[in-house]
């Protein structure tokens, strides 16, 4: 069912693994998990009057106690050195949050983590901007520091939700209608008519290959082989020039069945990569 769509994105915890330096993601944690010890990868999100550091990995945000022991002086000195953004590994024990000081606004807000040891993985310099949902920043600046924006929870969200709507077309297409899943050449001879496209150039001088607008050619040589139900994600290019609101590349939907041809261009697709 794909009528609310906002039910669609739910974050799933792979167990441990022995090739994993984590235990737990930092989204992961509860009330249950309390007196277990566990190692947190992530980034550092902010640091709080050197009693806190909350860490973020793509799950969620997690709350560690910085020991003010004195023999924990060199723990709180390399935890209270982090700057933001510093990728960092954090073992400690889940411990309930004194009453009183519980988060409701997140999910991990019912527990902490008191930190045993850390290991600095790589110390992060001055950024072109913050990684926090309310820090406006210019789409240019966000497409320049690309692998940056790909951090932000939106952006995490949006890639998984994606992930899980193609998902979720498969499984409908193929077990409950019984279309077959093929995948089309993207480098065939160019055709007249229609939009402009996209040339590459082949070894042979003078002769290019064209990247398809629409696989319709395609479609036409899988009917006449008997593949009466067939779908495919097909990635389609159009010579769109500088129009400001068309996109050269696009993901489309394209399905087949009973000799009629359908095809639906989701906007979803493209908007949720932006």
């Amino acid at each position: 069912q794909l009528s609310s769509s906002h039910n669609l994105y739910l974050v799933y915890f792979p167990g441990p693994s022995s090739l994993s330096f984590r235990s737990h993601t930092c989204g992961e944690l509860r009330s249950h998990h309390v007196g277990e010890k566990v190692s947190l990868c992530g980034w550092v999100q902010y640091l709080r009057q050197d009693l806190f550091v909350i860490m973020r990995d793509f799950s969620g945000l997690t709350q560690v106690l910085i020991p003010q022991e004195e023999s924990a002086s060199n723990l709180k000195a390399a935890l209270c050195d982090l700057t933001t953004e510093s990728v960092v590994k954090v073992t400690g024990t889940v411990r309930r949050r004194p009453a009183g000081q519980e988060n409701k606004s997140m999910p991990t807000g019912e527990i902490e983590i008191l930190a045993e040891s850390v290991e600095v993985f790589n110390v992060c310099q001055k950024l072109p901007f913050e990684i926090k949902d309310f820090v406006k920043k210019s789409e240019s600046l966000r497409m320049q520091y690309r692998y940056l924006d790909l951090r932000s929870s939106q952006m995490q969200k949006n890639l998984r939700l994606r992930s899980q709507l193609v998902m979720k077309m498969r499984e409908y297409l193929c077990n409950v209608h019984g279309f077959v899943d093929v995948e089309t050449p993207t480098l065939f001879k160019r055709t007249p008519g229609g939009a402009k496209e996209f040339v590459v150039p082949s070894r042979e001088p003078g002769r290019f290959y064209s990247l398809p607008q629409s696989p319709q050619q395609f479609k036409q040589l899988l009917m006449v082989a008997g593949i009466d139900r067939y779908f495919q994600m097909a990635r389609c290019y159009r010579d769109e020039g500088s129009k400001p609101d068309r996109q050269p590349e696009f993901t489309q939907v394209t399905r087949r069945w009973n000799g009629k041809r359908t095809k639906c261009t989701h906007t979803q697709l493209i908007i949720l990569c932006c």
